[in-house]
């Protein structure tokens, strides 16, 4: 799949954003509770990024997304899913997504996370704000990577993430890294971190990726600046392989989210 189909598929996520308040406190949720904190976060219930040349889903839905022995877990239902979970247009290929009430900046994005090891579910870690297609600011972490040119969706990989940022939809106005990761879905818990710098008289804006505090990549191009939601979660877009299982789940442990308040921050 070229970049430009790739920008093509996410622009239906561009309107799903509702009014939130901007954070200035540290964020942490470790997911004690019986059901997820819905004072601090949204539970999705939508479909979005769907190119029907190269595939349908069936979106993401509140039943996929639930607590159990103090961790959150996002359930992944395949093309082989037959059970009585309903999703948007079809059956097959659901996900479950939750994101913050809370916009959040500058700052430090950390999440333990066993992500689901199946290649055709998207395990994806992000923040989004959106305007309009010249104005959208996004930063992503997600698996499986290995589906950028000169590779295609049949050679995805979860060995391999993927580290974007965005400032509008174009290929002009965001950048991709593709990297090697090694095993990360050994059945352990893994951290993912981004730190997101929107710059002030001693940072230079950049966006740094790091799994297990081992840094990955850094991006000095096209850094966003406007405070944004933190989404997590699964779903099965076009460009990664096809989905050929029943269920499966990706479990979290926690997350937690630190600003740093930088100069250029934009709220």
């Amino acid at each position: 799949m070229t970049r430009q189909l790739r920008i093509m598929i996410c622009i239906p996520l561009l309107s799903l954003s509702f009014t939130s308040t901007l954070s200035a406190q540290v964020f942490f949720d470790d997911f004690k509770g019986k059901k997820v904190d819905t004072t601090l976060w949204h539970i999705a219930d939508r479909k979005w990024g769907e190119n029907p040349k190269q595939g349908t889903h069936g979106g993401v839905v509140p039943d996929n997304v639930f607590i159990k022995d103090g961790k959150l877990v996002i359930r992944a239902l395949g093309n082989e899913y037959k059970g009585p979970i309903k999703g948007h247009g079809q059956n097959t290929k659901i996900g479950g997504v939750i994101y913050t009430k809370e916009r959040f900046a500058s700052g430090s994005f950390e999440v333990r996370a066993k992500i689901c090891p199946r290649p055709g579910a998207l395990s994806a870690f992000w923040t989004y704000y959106y305007e309009n297609d010249n104005y959208n600011h996004e930063i992503d972490f997600e698996f499986p990577g290995r589906n950028q040119s000169p590779f295609t969706a049949k050679d995805s990989d979860h060995k391999w993430g993927l580290m974007s940022n965005w400032r509008g939809v174009s290929d002009s106005l965001h950048v991709t890294a593709d990297k090697y990761f090694g095993n990360h879905t050994d059945g352990k818990y893994h951290l993912y971190r981004f730190e997101w710098h929107t710059g002030n008289e001693v940072e230079k804006p950049r966006v740094e990726w790091y799994y297990d505090n081992k840094l990955m990549h850094r991006s000095y191009s096209h850094i966003p600046t406007h405070a944004s939601e933190f989404w997590l979660g699964i779903w099965f877009p076009g460009w990664i392989k096809k989905a050929d299982f029943d269920t499966d789940y990706m479990y979290i442990d926690w997350v937690k989210i630190t600003p740093f308040k930088e100069k250029n921050d934009v709220n």
